[in-house]
């Protein structure tokens, strides 16, 4: 009778033992989103007048808004990271997961894993996942106000078997990719297109034509601005000036001085600018609408430079786009000065 009492308690333990080793394997399991990959985007067809639409956008400064309209869903491939930290076989059928994008919920996912980890052992599976337009509906918003930055949570369970038992070991995890770049290199990439199949000869063609042009400037690179400038740059920046206003940059010498600059102006329709350098006084005659003396007058030009020394005081350069009524300028600007 003891002896069999011995012989159970003995299995019992023993069972008990491999049961808990079991459950501390499990439990060792770890999960993670190692990386996010931009695979693709699944585009709507895109025409002309789509692109035209497009380029008319850009002076309210939404194109990134009007363009992603244009996606019909988004392909992405999720790199997870399975590790296997206790001390039996693990295996692993699926995952399942929720997906939220800048903190929205959007769908679910699910993976067929059908992977043994063994102990110590790390392995990496892809999860492709293609989320539908209609799923991105509730995150558009926010990946727009962020210019294409979508933050991809994942969260759910891997489900493991286990006698017969389903046992789900939870996990989450994030990680942050954006598609700006991606959605404008497609649109360049249907404007040239576009550009190269038509045939147009009438002057509303050209006229199209040469929207889409500064469309292409507009939004898919400037002309790049790299002067050659004497002395301690104090202007390298790129300035955005609204239709009917201006912007300046006040700078002080110390000492008589060379003072040179230049400037390139890309817009979507009509690429110009007005420059000016002026004193102190002639700003503030500037600022009501006075006749000025000017060290430095570019007239309505896409691009200038110019060299010009000034005496000791305070100065301003100015950039004018009042006489635009719809088109916003965008303008890179270079200075620089050294006392003589």
């Amino acid at each position: 009778m003891r002896k069999s009492l011995s012989i159970g308690i003995a299995i019992f333990i023993i069972i008990l033992s491999v049961g808990g080793l079991f459950v501390y394997s499990y439990t060792q399991l770890s999960i993670s989103l190692n990386d996010v990959r931009f695979h693709s985007i699944d585009w709507a067809t895109i025409s002309w007048p789509t692109l035209i639409n497009l380029g008319l956008e850009t002076l309210t400064g939404d194109w990134f808004g009007t363009a992603f309209e244009l996606i019909q869903g988004v392909n992405l491939n999720l790199m997870f990271g399975l590790s296997n930290n206790g001390i039996l076989p693990v295996y692993i059928p699926d995952l399942s997961y929720d997906i939220l994008i800048n903190n929205i919920s959007i769908g679910q996912g699910y993976s067929d894993v059908d992977i043994t980890i063994n102990p110590g052992q790390t392995k990496e599976i892809t999860s492709f996942q293609n989320i539908l337009k209609s799923s991105l509906s509730p995150a558009v918003f926010s990946i727009i106000d962020s210019k294409g930055v979508m933050d991809i949570k994942v969260k759910g369970a891997a489900h493991i078997k286990l006698m017969g038992l389903d046992i789900p070991v939870p996990f989450e995890s994030s990680k942050q990719i954006s598609i700006y770049d991606e959605v404008r290199n497609k649109i360049n990439e249907e404007i040239q297109k576009n550009k190269q199949q038509s045939s147009v000869s009438s002057s509303v063609g050209k006229s199209l034509e040469s929207t889409l042009g500064s469309i292409v400037n507009n939004l898919f690179g400037t002309d790049d601005l790299n002067l050659s400038l004497s002395g301690q740059k104090f202007i390298d920046s790129i300035y955005k000036v609204e239709p009917g206003t201006y912007t300046y940059v006040s700078f002080t010498l110390p000492c008589i001085a060379k003072v040179q600059g230049g400037f390139v102006s890309n817009a979507a329709l009509g690429d110009n600018i007005i420059v000016y350098v002026i004193d102190d006084e002639n700003f503030d005659r500037f600022e009501n609408d006075w006749n000025v003396s000017t060290f430095y007058n570019s007239g309505k030009v896409k691009s200038g430079t110019f060299d010009v020394t000034l005496s000791e005081g305070e100065y301003y350069i100015v950039m004018s786009n009042t006489y635009s009524s719809f088109s916003t300028k965008t303008v890179q600007f270079q200075a620089a000065s050294i006392c003589m």
